[in-house]
């Protein structure tokens, strides 16, 4: 695999590709998959069987913030405190990402998506369910270390193709039939987290909706109402900061720090 006649601007579009991973890595809230970073030259995508009935791992609680230790003292909208006093303190447990682990789970299917510099391209290896979707030849041994055979690989060193292309071909790969939406959100995902946090969370599932949108896939117009839906909550969430930010409570906060 490795190629020493690579041509020179093949190893800034892969340090780019990869860059692009870590963004997706440091992204939650999606209902079909979840991305995880492993290190600056691999992720893994989980991609989960049944989505619906499977127990999300990602979330933890933690201490509560200034915000609802002085709900009831905020000056702001009975809408706006309803929004705050929803909202759970969470933050995100390490899932484990080490071969062993990965062998081992029986909820999701794991792929390694990396970018290795000796093979100036990326590639993604199939680290679960190789006997359900690796198809053999009769005379054709299963080789584990085998990368998969995608589209969008394949293609990389001639087109413009991006992680979240890669993404979308590898959950219709694993998933059968493949979801509508590859994309779709886990809304009640957001819905734990604080304001604070999901203003956060929101704005950065915008900019990548947005990137995935512009793609033209076949799921277009749902991720369209994706981030229609997720546009009104994150400016939901923005007034409401913004309301309480502007209160007395939250002045007293800061003059006490």
């Amino acid at each position: 695999m490795a190629d020493d006649n690579a041509a020179p601007g093949e190893m800034t579009r892969l340090n780019q590709f990869m860059a692009d991973c870590m963004s997706v890595g440091a992204l939650r809230g999606f209902k079909h998959f979840s991305v995880y970073i492993r290190s600056r030259e691999e992720i893994v995508l989980r991609v989960l069987k049944d989505p619906d009935n499977t127990p999300r791992s990602d979330l933890a609680p933690v201490c509560s913030s200034a915000i609802y230790d002085r709900i009831d003292r905020v000056h702001a909208s009975d809408e706006t405190k309803h929004v705050i006093s929803n909202a759970r303190n969470r933050m995100e447990r390490p899932f484990d990402v080490s071969d062993a682990s990965l062998e081992a789970d029986t909820e999701g299917i794991n792929f390694l998506i990396a970018g290795y510099q000796r093979y100036r391209c990326p590639y993604v290896w199939l680290r679960t369910d190789h006997t359900s979707l690796v198809q053999l030849r009769p005379d054709e041994a299963l080789d584990c270390d085998a990368p998969v055979e995608l589209n969008t690989v394949n293609c990389w060193r001639n087109y413009d193709i991006r992680p979240w292309d890669v993404i979308v071909e590898i959950v219709c790969y694993a998933l059968d039939p493949w979801p509508e939406n590859p994309f779709a959100l886990d809304y009640a995902y957001f819905e734990k987290l604080t304001v604070e946090e999901r203003v956060v969370a929101t704005g950065a599932m915008l900019e990548f909706l947005r990137r995935a949108y512009l793609r033209r896939y076949f799921c277009s117009e749902i991720l369209l109402e994706d981030i229609k839906r997720l546009q009104h909550q994150h400016f939901h969430c923005l007034n409401a900061l913004r309301e309480y930010q502007q209160s007395t409570v939250f002045r007293e906060t800061v003059s006490n720090t």
